[in-house]
């Protein structure tokens, strides 16, 4: 079982970079904050929208990827809280 973890790991993380991670991460729990009060499900996506405003503003440059990936985060909790 340890071997299969080991190779899954591997696989996600060659996929996708640790900072991409970290933008759908960080919109998903900022999202996940929707079970107390619904409308604050839209945190995740507003924190990914002002971050890269502040990326484009500081260093002329919007990631596409940065953003898909928020979004993604963003959407799999909305189909959790849902789920929930």
């Amino acid at each position: 079982m340890k071997e299969i973890y080991k190779n899954i790991t591997q696989v996600i993380v060659d996929l996708f970079r640790y900072d991409l991670q970290l933008h759908m991460l960080w919109s998903f729990f900022l999202s996940m904050f929707g079970i107390i009060w619904y409308p604050l499900v839209l945190t995740g996506f507003m924190a990914t929208v002002i971050k890269e405003l502040l990326d484009l503003w500081i260093k002329d440059h919007w990631s596409w990827d940065d953003f898909i990936f928020g979004v993604i985060g963003n959407c799999i909790a909305i189909i959790l809280i849902n789920i929930i």
